[in-house]
């Protein structure tokens, strides 16, 4: 048996790049295609939303297109990153599933033996967009906690949220992280659920690996990590950390018995990263430059 996973994230509206991945997956008839968040443009800070709208609405489908009429069986699996307005979330659904689908928060078969689900969210940044970030951790773990306050420095706790009406701004405050974290979320039952026959697509790189370095340092998700190790999912991928094959050299990781991984994408370039495995196999991926 065999089902041919072609895997990037942080295309950012490039459509050079768009347009490699849709052609690659073709050339190769791949299975299932999947695109781990930061989808839209964010070139345009005066005009960031509309013009992600406008990419939503008129680009991405022209985009995916080919994709559908060719290889009528296959599959696009998506999710916003940080990068992306929550607000245009609506526009994006519109083309589920007649051109993808998309997984934030949702458990779909990818074939009869495994499922996939994706999640957004992100911790914190030193960034302004705050629709897809969140505290880390609630129960923070006596081992992580100088770490995880030392990390708490180079956030940025107020910014703005989209919605219908456009920018709200937005403030974080001590008592969100009591009540709500990334943390949270992975230990539902939703997530919890078959981890073992479960392909997990999480923005954030877990903390302290291969795939979370920026220069100067780990930035990964503490709660990430800490999901992996307790639940051992059966393959996870992520993105968010554009530079960090760059930086460590490599993109792969492993945690116990997970393989970790990320395409190391960046946005800036024409060239493509992307990550080729058989769900059957992914011992054998291979990261390809197109």
């Amino acid at each position: 048996m065999r089902h041919l996973i072609v895997y990037t994230a942080d295309l950012h509206g490039n459509e050079t790049q768009y347009q490699k991945l849709i052609k690659y997956a073709i050339d190769k008839s791949a299975n299932s295609i999947i695109i781990g968040g930061d989808i839209a443009p964010k070139e345009d800070s005066q005009n960031y939303m509309e013009n992600q709208r406008k990419f939503i609405q008129n680009e991405l489908p022209k985009l995916i297109l080919p994709l559908k009429q060719q290889l009528p069986n296959s599959n696009l699996f998506l999710l916003m990153g940080n990068d992306d307005c929550w607000a245009n979330l609506e526009e994006l659904e519109q083309n589920d599933p007649k051109l993808y689908r998309i997984i934030h928060n949702k458990r779909i078969k990818i074939t009869e033996d495994f499922e996939i689900i994706g999640y957004s969210y992100v911790p914190i940044t030193p960034f302004a967009l705050k629709d897809w970030e969140k505290f880390d951790l609630t129960e923070i773990p006596e081992s992580l906690r100088r770490e995880h306050e030392r990390r708490k420095n180079n956030c940025r706790f107020d910014g703005y949220k989209t919605d219908s009406e456009g920018w709200q701004k937005f403030q974080f405050s001590p008592q969100m992280e009591r009540l709500d974290s990334i943390q949270k979320d992975l230990n539902k039952e939703l997530f919890k659920r078959n981890s073992d026959r479960t392909i997990y697509i999480i923005h954030s790189p877990p903390n302290r690996t291969n795939l979370d370095q920026m220069f100067g340092g780990h930035v990964g998700s503490f709660a990430v990590r800490e999901f992996i190790e307790k639940e051992q999912p059966y393959i996870t991928l992520h993105g968010h950390i554009h530079e960090t094959v760059k930086i460590s050299g490599k993109f792969k990781d492993q945690i116990g018995k997970t393989i970790c991984l990320s395409s190391g994408n960046h946005n800036v370039s024409q060239n493509l990263a992307l990550l080729v495995f058989d769900l059957y196999n992914p011992e054998e991926v291979k990261r390809l430059i197109i």
